[in-house]
């Protein structure tokens, strides 16, 4: 026999009101759709399960009595095993090493991980930071379990990803800065301005190429591994800087403001991945982790961090 637990809990319905009406109403569908799910089941059984009178409504037989007593038994344990799953998942516990790019971890990382403090706090979190490769190593090493950072095929081969948003560069600029007045800026505006770089494997190579693909060599005049500290130099008016992510204030760590600006042309844009082996999305902390990236990127709060 082949019955679902729709059409339990549809009969089920129409038995505890004793009309198929007051069981739509209650259940927010059709008066149709009770009617087909009790004939289904009839069907199914072979037996009568409702008279059916136009003065007395719907009543139970004698058989209906006896299959109602079996079905509420079930639907009874489904509720119950869905009760106990949503205490589980409320109640995941257990360590869980976490990786995440260093450029972005303090913008991206943190709200996730707070989020996922207010859905598991029995969940030990440790953090580890680093560059792109240093991260995606990691994970093949079994040295952390999950990390978020931006895509690089050839390094996160092996590695199940998924996308949590695509970003674009964007140009950071000290307040005040002429350029500052643009609503989009090109690149062939850079030609001749003091340019810093975000001094870190794959980072160095990706700001490189955009400049590259414009055709002319960027004036570098300072370089730095640390996101802040490139932030800090452009606000001081040392130079401009491409960068991705952007933090929710314009405020940097040595008091000035930068400006952020999109990009006029169209250029290649950057994956941000959470990545973890594939194995690993079992545990049910490495999916509390992955549950709470994906959940943050669906907000206001992650659409501010692209310039765009």
């Amino acid at each position: 026999m082949n019955v679902s637990l729709r059409v339990m809990r549809y009969f089920a319905a129409a038995a505890h009101h004793k009309s198929l009406t007051q069981a739509a109403q209650a259940l927010n569908i059709s008066q149709s759709a009770v009617s087909l799910a009790v004939d289904s089941l009839e069907q199914e059984t072979g037996l009568t399960l409702l008279n059916r009178t136009r003065s007395k409504g719907i009543t139970l037989t004698t058989k209906g009595r006896e299959i109602l007593i079996r079905v509420q038994a079930i639907l009874d344990q489904v509720e119950k095993l869905e009760t106990d799953i949503h205490g589980i998942r409320q109640n995941i516990s257990g360590e869980l090493h976490v990786g995440c790019f260093n450029a972005i971890s303090p913008i991206v990382l943190v709200p996730i991980l707070k989020r996922l403090q207010t859905a598991h706090a029995a969940i030990h979190t440790n953090v580890v930071e680093g560059n792109v490769r240093h991260i995606f190593d990691s994970i093949h090493r079994g040295e952390v379990d999950v990390g978020i950072s931006y895509d690089e095929a050839d390094i996160s081969a092996g590695l199940k990803t998924r996308t949590l948003a695509v970003v674009p560069p964007h140009l950071v600029l000290p307040e005040g800065h002429p350029l500052a007045a643009k609503a989009r800026i090109s690149l062939a505006d850079l030609v001749d301005q003091p340019m810093i770089l975000l001094d870190l494997p794959s980072s160095r190579q990706y700001y490189t190429s955009l400049f590259e693909s414009a055709g002319f060599e960027p004036n570098f005049v300072y370089k730095s591994g640390n996101y802040e500290m490139i932030r800090s130099m452009v606000g001081a008016g040392l130079g401009l800087a491409l960068l991705q992510s952007k933090p929710p204030t314009d405020l940097t760590h040595s008091g000035t403001r930068v400006v952020c600006r999109p990009l006029a042309e169209t250029l290649r844009k950057s994956r941000l991945v959470v990545a973890y082996m594939e194995s690993s999305i079992n545990r049910r902390t490495v999916r509390a982790f992955v549950d709470a990236c994906e959940d943050y990127f669906t907000t206001r709060q992650s659409m501010d961090l692209i310039v765009s």
